[in-house]
């Protein structure tokens, strides 16, 4: 079993289930501790929250017990001292996505506290998706964490109002709510670097049954399929077999994620016939028990009891899952989560907590958490192979009819994909722009320190910029040279300097997304995919 839960002791108690599982066989399965309002305290290996109340599983028992929602005030406290206050300690407020604030931001603050006082914070439930973490410093109280996780859209009200000096958003902030921001804080830009952080990315499988001969599907057949206006697998090329649907519950950050990437931009909502699970592996074992079945879950997930689909694309270009491709951002489904803040927070701790879920160190925990963190990480050479011979065979695919195509960077590419591998950093910008996005920004120092940890000789270490192929080959060219040199002018200022040699072009070679004959707007998502600059570095 995938064990993407290093701790649950930090976590607000919101709607789902939180299974609990050991690291190893052999070691003791953790516990979460309930204090109840009567000062009485219950260990329970896991529990789940649902009808108003907490179902807890303890040792021993049949059946789990059932505990009101008002009958329980805090966790993982030493003292059950429900009416207890605090003096003299910081407060702040964490608000906003409910996907990242039903496992990830809790751990980070879990993991935050043990890092820096060495003492697990204490949560209390305020109500549901509501909670207040005490992170202590020995016998006194540090700071106290108003969180509240009620979806992406309250973060800029939190920040707004002073309730919150850190927002949790699962997707970029709206112009709207820019505009909103401007005017509570006139001196802020809301997509700079200082106040728009990635935190991580979220992606998923979309999963079939091993016996199903259907193995890529584009996002739009996948949203007919999803919607109910495809019930039978023969209409996209399978088997004539009922499809069957199974979905993640609506309080899920996995169907969030599912309804923001395939439903809404096919303006389509989930059929009411698909069967609902609380829980990704439960879905991911009944669909592998179904052989017209078709489900999506989060990239851990995945078994080798049923298969994940290929994404493939009108202009025939195919994406598989996989962590590199997602951390790439090649992959259709995936999506950056974000922090936003005005600037460094004014409050130490908030602003202490901030940089770690930036740091290498908060790596793990994303992870740990279920989400792909954003570590440095080379592609499988198998898949790179792939790659490189999808280019190599339909070197026109994505680029549009009649484009010049020179055979030097064509041979140039086949000949660096033998003796490179390349790295899951991909430089964007931001639209219209040769500004490095907020992403690329952090990418730049964790590139750095990824390259001097594994003391790679910068001679080993290509720079490569694209762009989208809006325009003749030496246009786009100049411009893919012009943005891989603003990457590596970065890199020098974070202390590794690379040959000059070493930082090229290859124009609208090997696009990652198809490039819309017609398009022309900057702000088109496929050629903004397209323009980024790669890393590579040389096998050893």
């Amino acid at each position: 079993m995938f064990h993407f839960l290093r701790s649950l002791r930090a976590f607000p108690l919101i709607a789902g289930v939180f299974l609990l599982a050991s690291t190893t066989a052999s070691a003791e399965a953790p516990k979460t501790v309930f204090c109840l309002t009567d000062g009485s305290k219950v260990g329970a290996e896991r529990f789940e929250q649902r009808e108003g109340a907490f179902f807890l599983y303890v040792p021993g028992a049949t059946q789990p017990l059932r505990y009101e929602n008002s009958s329980v005030c805090s966790v993982n406290v030493e003292s059950c001292n429900c009416g207890g206050s605090r003096k003299n300690s910081a407060r702040f407020g964490v608000q906003g996505s409910n996907t990242i604030g039903e496992r990830l931001m809790p751990m980070l603050i879990d993991a935050y506290a043990r890092h820096t006082t060495g003492a697990e914070p204490a949560t209390r439930i305020v109500k549901p998706e509501e909670s207040e973490i005490t992170i202590r410093s020995g016998a006194d109280t540090k700071a106290v964490v108003d969180f509240k996780a009620h979806g992406s859209g309250t973060a800029v009200d939190g920040l707004v109002s002073d309730q919150a000096l850190i927002g949790m958003m699962s997707r970029k902030v709206k112009d709207e709510e820019q505009n909103k921001l401007k005017q509570r804080f006139s001196d802020m830009d809301p997509t700079a670097a200082e106040n728009e952080h990635v935190l991580a990315l979220d992606g998923l499988a979309v999963i079939v049954n091993p016996e199903n001969s259907v193995n890529a599907l584009t996002l739009a057949q996948i949203a007919q399929i999803f919607s109910g206006a495809v019930t039978n697998w023969s209409a996209v090329g399978g088997p004539d077999r009922p499809i069957t649907l199974y979905r993640r519950d609506d309080k899920s950050g996995t169907f969030d994620t599912f309804k923001a990437l395939v439903l809404e931009p096919n303006h389509a909502t989930m059929s009411t016939s698909a069967q609902k699970f609380e829980s990704s592996e439960l879905l991911s074992d009944a669909v592998a028990k179904d052989p017209g079945g078709i489900g999506f879950v989060a990239l851990p997930y995945v078994t080798s009891s049923n298969v994940a689909l290929k994404i493939s694309s009108d202009c025939g270009l195919i994406s598989a899952p996989s962590r590199f491709s997602i951390k790439s951002e090649e992959y259709p489904l995936a999506r950056r989560l974000y922090l936003y803040t005005h600037g460094a927070p004014s409050e130490p701790t908030a602003r202490d907590l901030l940089n770690f879920t930036m740091s290498d160190e908060a790596q793990g925990v994303i992870s740990d958490a279920g989400f792909i963190n954003l570590a440095v990480e080379l592609q499988d050479p198998a898949d790179q192979r792939a790659f490189a011979a999808a280019v190599a065979n339909n070197p026109r695919a994505g680029v549009g009819e009649g484009k010049e195509l020179p055979s030097a960077p064509l041979h140039f590419f086949k000949d660096a994909m033998e003796r490179m591998r390349r790295a899951s950093m991909e430089f964007r910008f931001k639209s219209g722009s040769s500004e490095l996005d907020t992403r690329a920004v952090r990418d730049v120092d964790r590139l750095a320190r990824y390259l001097r940890a594994s003391n790679t000789n910068p001679g080993n270490v290509y720079l490569i910029g694209f762009a989208d192929s809006v325009g003749n080959w030496a246009g786009n060219a100049a411009l893919g040279q012009q943005r891989a040199q603003s990457v590596a002018n970065k890199l020098r200022d974070a202390g590794f300097v690379l040959p000059r040699n070493n930082v090229k072009s290859l124009s609208y070679l090997a696009p990652v997304a198809c490039n819309p004959a017609a398009a022309t707007d900057v702000k088109d998502p496929a050629l903004a995919k397209n323009r980024r600059v790669e890393v590579w570095i040389v096998s050893k």
